[in-house]
């Protein structure tokens, strides 16, 4: 059963500015179950560079937080997938999806209990001091020009705290009531997102989160990660959520019906959305 999270002065604030920090809204078990999923790919990834001979050793020892930038050090930095998807696939991944906690803060701003999870969901292993990593100033829309007209809402939560650091990310507050953007390839990254010019006119806010906040924001809001200038990795989970009567065609394609109080039995099925995933190959972002 849906639980009412957000206040209205926060609904009101989301929609007028076009983000919300919602703190404290992500429980333990929810990061918990995220972590068992990049773990997981950690541990893959990094048995792949022992498996060509980059390393002896996979440092299990150490920490989470610190363990895929100190092999990949000692690796000699070799190439991982920067945003991996596909690899991520698990009952794990869909149960965190799709996690009650998650669910109650979009229904809250979709204002809809009727919640589609979009197909296009990011983890970001952001390395210290790596531009390759850097997410630029872009609006998600740029990716999915579908939604340029209806709203999707992105849920972004870091499993960390993350500051100016080590890599909050930036918003630039208003601008979701604008155009759509044309996307341009940043130049460093590769990474679709805003001209030069378009970024020169933006003031971005950095948003400084404790593990279990949640930021939230539209398919149109100008946003991007500031670098990490920490020793450690800072890990984060994007997901994206709309309204299911209205659901776009990008996010129905991988995506699934995550609640439904008017048709419960149109739930999505984690079997069922395997099937989406069978002939998409493995290292897909």
């Amino acid at each position: 059963m849906s639980l009412k999270v957000l206040n209205a002065k926060q609904v009101e604030f989301y929609h007028e500015q076009g983000y919300l920090l919602a703190k404290g809204v992500v429980p333990k078990e929810a990061l918990d179950l995220a972590q068992t999923v990049l773990e997981r790919w950690v541990d893959e990834t990094i048995q792949s560079w022992v498996d060509s001979g980059l390393l002896d050793d996979p440092m299990r020892e150490v920490d989470f937080g610190h363990r895929l930038a100190q092999v990949w050090e000692a690796a000699g930095h070799p190439h991982y997938i920067r945003s991996p998807r596909r690899d991520l696939i698990s009952p794990e991944l869909f149960d965190f999806i799709r996690h009650p906690a998650i669910l109650n803060v979009a229904q809250d701003l979709l204002g809809t209990p009727e919640i589609l999870a979009h197909g296009i969901f990011n983890a970001r292993p952001k390395l210290p001091d790596q531009k390759w990593t850097d997410t630029p100033w872009h609006q998600d829309a740029q990716y999915y020009r579908d939604a340029e007209l209806v709203h999707v809402l992105t849920i972004w939560i870091p499993l960390q705290a993350v500051t100016e650091n080590n890599s909050c990310l930036q918003v630039a507050p208003g601008y979701h009531q604008g155009q759509l953007y044309e996307g341009y390839n940043d130049a460093e990254t590769g990474f679709l997102g805003l001209s030069k010019e378009d970024r020169a006119a933006l003031k971005g806010l950095p948003i400084s989160m404790e593990r279990g906040d949640a930021l939230c924001f539209t398919q149109l809001t100008p946003h991007g990660a500031l670098p990490n200038h920490s020793d450690a990795v800072r890990w984060s989970m994007d997901m994206r959520y709309e309204a299911t009567p209205t659901a776009t065609e990008s996010g129905k394609k991988q995506g699934f019906v995550a609640r439904s109080e008017e048709n419960p039995d149109s739930v999505t099925s984690y079997e069922e959305w395997l099937t989406k995933w069978e002939q998409i190959p493995a290292g897909s972002y």
